[in-house]
């Protein structure tokens, strides 16, 4: 979850590749099956970091230390601290 949130924010402040950026801010053509839709790997981040679309979670990964603080601070779903293991 740590690794996951982390590599988001490093995607979306623009360091990695342009194709990884537009892996995630993309959108794919044509329809979507009848059904409950599916969760991608936005919503999770977006949930983490309490924002409401991709650009407010865009907005707050611009700032390296905010985001790193909030990766390092992050709460599980049951309002628990997560456990870190220093390196």
């Amino acid at each position: 979850m740590k690794r996951k949130f982390r590599y988001a924010g490093y995607i979306m402040r623009g360091s990695s590749e342009p194709l990884l950026q537009l892996s995630l801010a993309g959108k794919i053509e044509g329809k979507r099956g009848q059904g409950r839709p599916r969760r991608n790997w936005m919503d999770d981040v977006k949930e983490w970091s309490r924002s409401t679309s991709y650009g407010d979670t865009k907005g707050k990964a611009e700032n390296r230390e905010e985001w790193r603080d909030m990766v390092d601070n992050h709460r599980t779903e049951d309002d628990t601290w997560l456990l870190l293991v220093a390196k």
